[in-house]
């Protein structure tokens, strides 16, 4: 990876080959510039594609957090909370592939979001976090029941409901029947989210402002984070 120095100095200007680099120096020095050619160490290689990994991840982590949040008001089970889960997925591993490149990123963590919030609260301490343990533990339980599988098996009851209030873990109540349980509820996650972009020092109006209205508009509804994750005029 080869850069250019221009007048003294560095450019934010990324090239694969020394060839181009000298396409855009020629240019340049016409244009009276003092300019010189540099390569990229390999430390700042890896930390670019990680920089790039990262954002990769957080675009990746709004699109699926749209696409849950559209399929939880349109009351769509399971299918909601698997979206969900690779929402949050996406948003703990943007954070996490600061320190761990992607193949060892995904050879440590897989797909298991316990493991990575774990991670995720040991790189990024503090104190908002830990309240979301257990909403984390139920979004998992819904990759058990990403295929019919289990349903068809052991049958299911879903609960995914908008709370309404503020976060005070109240679950359902028990049930007599058998069926395994998956429940959450999406303002929960909602605030999950927030504050997983407060912990990891992310301004998600980078990711947002840029949204159709509508797709504001969805995310707005009843969110109790819709201040810090949308512009003031969504």
């Amino acid at each position: 990876m080869f850069g250019l120095e221009v007048d003294g100095k560095r450019e934010n200007l990324r090239f694969v080959s020394v060839a181009k680099a000298k396409e855009l120096e020629s240019e340049l020095v016409g244009q009276g510039h003092t300019v010189a050619i540099f390569e990229y160490s390999v430390t700042e290689v890896e930390a670019m594609a990680r920089e790039a990994a990262d954002h990769a991840f957080m675009s990746l982590g709004v699109q699926y957090y749209i696409a849950a949040r559209s399929a939880a008001w349109a009351g769509l089970l399971p299918v909601c909370g698997n979206l969900y889960h690779h929402s949050v997925e996406m948003f703990l591993k943007s954070g996490l592939v600061r320190k761990y490149g992607l193949l060892d990123l995904r050879r440590r963590f897989g797909h298991k979001l316990p493991v990575l919030w774990d991670e995720f609260k040991k790189e990024f301490p503090s104190p908002g976090l830990t309240q979301f343990d257990t909403a984390i533990a139920d979004i998992e339980e819904f990759e058990d029941v990403r295929y019919p599988d289990k349903i068809l098996k052991h049958g299911a009851q879903m609960v995914v409901d908008f709370r309404g209030t503020p976060a005070a873990p109240n679950p359902p109540s028990p049930s007599t029947q058998k069926e395994p349980l998956y429940k959450f509820y999406f303002d929960d996650i909602d605030r999950l989210i927030g504050e997983i972009f407060t912990a990891a020092s992310r301004n998600p109006l980078f990711f947002t402002s840029g949204l159709k209205a509508e797709v504001k508009e969805l995310l707005a509804r009843g969110n109790p984070v819709a201040a810090q994750l949308l512009p003031p005029s969504s």
